[in-house]
């Protein structure tokens, strides 16, 4: 298998990763709700992909303990859910607060590797950058511990901010898919 078709199945894994974090479709039985996409999954492909392009990205390679700590949490929380109906990390304020900076930390950082690898490949990446960006700004802007429920100001921008980063999560999954057909699906035959 050449390069260009390992980077291609490793593109395809990360934005199938990025689908499966992005998207919940929950599914409730007896008053249980359950991620049918969980995100653990997502990790999974992206840890699977880390270790594709470990070759050709070497600082993509420091991610993986990111990716496992996320991957790991994500499935703890799932099966707790499906066993209690609530999340465990959410117990933990503190605890879940740094599995949200280790999250935007991961995804900017996923994503920049990946523009560096797409620039390397002689691919335009300024709209996966800009993406990344507007990214982390509103996952930022909704941490702020701000009132963001109580006046109706805080609650219009809220909203806005979400459908923002939807908007912005739909260009990043656009973009890697994207990504992923620069790069050939199959060797063609040398002459």
């Amino acid at each position: 298998m050449t390069d260009n078709i390992q980077i291609r199945r490793a593109l395809s894994k990360i934005a199938w990763g990025y689908v499966l974090l992005y998207l919940d479709f929950n599914l409730s039985v007896n008053g249980h709700t359950l991620n049918v996409l969980p995100n653990w999954a997502g990790y999974l492909l992206i840890f699977s992909a880390i270790m594709l392009l470990g070759s050709e990205l070497r600082s993509l390679l420091l991610l993986k303990p990111f990716c496992v700590l996320l991957g790991v949490v994500s499935a703890v929380d799932w099966v707790w859910v499906l066993l209690t109906g609530q999340e465990l990390t959410g117990r933990f304020f503190l605890f879940s607060i740094l599995l949200i900076c280790v999250g935007i930390y991961f995804r900017f950082q996923m994503l920049t590797d990946l523009a560096l690898l797409a620039e390397e490949c002689g691919i335009r990446a300024d709209s996966l950058r800009l993406c990344r960006n507007a990214e982390a700004v509103i996952q930022v802007l909704l941490m702020l511990p701000l009132p963001w429920k109580d006046y109706t100001t805080l609650a219009a921008l809220s909203i806005g901010l979400l459908i923002a980063g939807l908007i912005v999560c739909g260009c990043i999954i656009y973009h890697l898919f994207v990504l992923r057909n620069h790069f050939p699906a199959e060797e063609t035959p040398e002459p």
